[in-house]
């Protein structure tokens, strides 16, 4: 709705609120008339009040609720035209809200107004049947919907019309008397009238029990979706129709005051209507007004539990589903991982693509009930959007840093190959090679008279000897032969008769052990027991290496001074470095005075060509 249709509105009603405030006769005479009441079509009833004496005249309070009603009627309109992109509701309660404050123009003296008054007493009831039967969209489906508005119309016409045809009420008011002139009237017949209004009556009654019967139907075989945003509209319009039909029957049977009193039910019965639209239109306020807490709850939900109850929540939709874009396919894929393409037109649901700069991330799926809410919709749209983003790009990142992750893998898997390589080549080439220089020095020195040629020769060989050995210990740091000859627990048992300090070792493994997790394992328990042997002065190690399904902890304990931490440049840090390349975790714990303990969990797969850090080769064979 315009900024300009809303004035054009407001200024219509305000100009016919003034044309009916003008029109009222307020003399004593006017307001006994029993011809002028507000609300009463049929003759009948205008005969019976006129017989009772003591009628409660028309008074300032009724005249305010009724100019109440019908202004409520256009500002729920213009609230419900204002929310909603097609206008149909909104100005259905508008019309009728202008009918019902024309229908006032029946308190005039003036014959023109006063005829026009009663034709439009129950004209307003057509618009709500109308809103009724199109809610939410406002729009008519099917050509039956059309054709029962354009009969209600029709009839609620012709019931006025036939009603005031034969009846002239200056001349049936037996307390009183009436100076309202009808010029519907053709000529005077109450036994007519009579029989008309009976007729009128009972097709009222049938009528408003149809309806009644319509909405019941409607409600049973609508969506959740509609239920829920029909249910006090539909309340309001049962109780409508049903104040009608007891006030059309209870003005003829009650005597004195009452009589006048059962008319103004039609009031409060009638105010609840736009009362309804208003607590629909706020109830999706609401709705919106809650999205901080839907992005709370969605913040942390996965994509078919709890994210897709909150938008249901929300939006007050069961049926809701919140698909995902998959640009593999591509196309939508539900929280199963179902390819789902996107509802028909008339298919009764309805769809909203979710996007971000362009791109689609998603698409809400919904009750097309929900058409009529744009502004909940746009809302929920761009909080799920930014959801599906933050979302994806939380996905993303996982699999960057799980790339990151493999890349580390490959580089310590890489280098653990070069060792192993580098310690053959040592062991079978340039170890070879010495030994046997060894060999023909001692050979030499055999031969060789000379005692200051054998002494040089002996020298020569001591230093050979001492470089062999040195050789031997680079080796072994660089990819220790025990390791690949005796597996973890043959490594570590040479690494302790090795050590200075007393050392215990304790190997248990469930399942074998990846080769890259081995060489962790062993080169992690070997710069702990240097590092101990160096500086914490300690009498005793206890390392230990258990093995589970999928996973190797290795703890090496010392009863030293404690006190060391991890440096930046220190070979623990090293350590830590290769543990978490493998996906496992480092931890030293080392007091002042109480020794320190390094823990290493070191994770695997059960099949050792898939673990992590899986050397190349291993698992087919070994190296090649």
């Amino acid at each position: 709705m315009t900024p300009r249709q809303t004035a054009l509105v407001l200024a219509v009603t305000a100009g016919l609120t003034a044309v009916v405030l003008l029109a009222v006769d307020w003399s004593p005479r006017a307001l006994q008339d029993p011809a002028r009441t507000l609300g009463l079509l049929n003759a009948q009833g205008v005969v019976h009040l006129g017989g009772i004496a003591d009628r409660a005249p028309f008074s300032l309070l009724e005249f305010g609720m009724f100019l109440a009603v019908g202004l409520g009627l256009v500002l729920s309109g213009v609230a419900a035209w204002r929310s909603q992109p097609s206008g149909r509701p909104g100005f259905l309660l508008v019309l009728a809200g202008w009918l019902w404050l024309a229908a006032g123009l029946r308190r005039s003296s003036d014959p023109f107004a006063f005829t026009a008054g009663v034709t439009l007493t129950l004209m307003y009831q057509p618009p709500l049947l109308q809103l009724a039967l199109s809610f939410p969209a406002g729009k008519l489906k099917t050509r039956l919907q059309q054709g029962a508005v354009v009969f209600f119309f029709s009839l609620w016409l012709a019931i006025a019309v036939a009603n005031w045809a034969f009846f002239d009420p200056r001349l049936h008011v037996a307390a009183g008397e009436s100076t309202a002139r009808n010029l519907l009237l053709l000529w005077d017949d109450l036994a007519l009238t009579t029989a008309i209004g009976n007729a009128a009556r009972v097709v009222q009654i049938c009528v408003g029990l149809a309806i009644v019967l319509l909405l019941a139907v409607r409600w049973h075989a609508g969506t959740p979706a509609y239920r829920s945003a029909f249910l006090p509209l539909g309340l309001a319009l049962a109780l409508k129709t049903a104040a009608t039909v007891w006030a059309a029957a209870a003005v003829v049977q009650f005597s004195g005051p009452q009589a006048s009193e059962a008319l103004l039910w039609q009031y409060p019965a009638t105010a609840v209507i736009p009362l309804a639209v208003l607590l629909g239109l706020w109830r999706y306020r609401f709705a919106r007004g809650s999205l901080s807490e839907l992005m709370v709850e969605i913040g942390a939900a996965p994509l078919s539990d709890r994210l897709t109850e909150a938008l249901r929540k929300t939006v007050r939709d069961p049926s809701l589903e919140l698909w995902q874009w998959s640009p593999v396919r591509p196309g939508f894929v539900d929280g199963h991982g179902r390819a789902r393409e996107l509802p028909e037109e008339h298919s009764g649901r309805a769809a909203m693509v979710l996007e971000r700069k362009g791109t689609p991330v998603g698409a809400l799926v919904f009750d097309q009930a929900l058409r009529e809410q744009p502004a909940l919709l746009e809302a929920v749209r761009s909080a799920t959007s930014l959801t599906l983003e933050n979302r994806n790009m939380e996905e993303q990142l996982r699999e960057q840093l799980l790339e990151v992750r493999r890349s580390r893998e490959r580089i310590v898997t890489a280098g653990d190959a070069r060792r192993r390589q580098l310690e053959r080549d040592l062991h079978d080439g340039a170890q070879q090679r010495l030994v046997a220089v060894a060999m023909e020095l001692a050979r030499a020195r055999r031969l060789v008279a000379d005692a200051d040629a054998r002494e040089l020769i002996g020298h020569a060989a001591a230093e050979l000897n001492l470089a062999l050995g040195e050789l031997r210990e680079l080796a072994r740091g660089v990819y220790p032969p025990s390791l690949r000859e005796r597996g973890l627990a043959g490594a570590l048992t040479a690494l302790a008769e090795r050590t200075a300090v007393p050392m215990e070792v304790r190997v248990e493994l469930a399942a074998p052990v990846p080769p890259a997790v081995e060489l962790a394992a062993y080169f992690i328990c070997a710069e702990a027991v240097t590092n101990t042997a160096k500086h914490a002065e300690a009498t005793m190690i206890r390392a230990s290496a258990t093995g589970a399904a999928d996973r190797l902890t290795v703890v090496i304990g010392d009863n030293g001074r404690g006190g060391a931490a991890p440096g930046p440049d220190g070979g623990l840090m090293g350590l830590a470095d290769r543990a978490a390349a493998l996906g496992g975790t480092f931890d030293v714990v080392s007091p002042p005075g109480q020794g320190t303990t390094v823990t290493a969990v070191l994770p695997f797969a059960l099949d050792p060509a898939t673990a992590p850090g899986a050397l190349p080769g291993e698992g087919k064979g070994g190296l090649p």
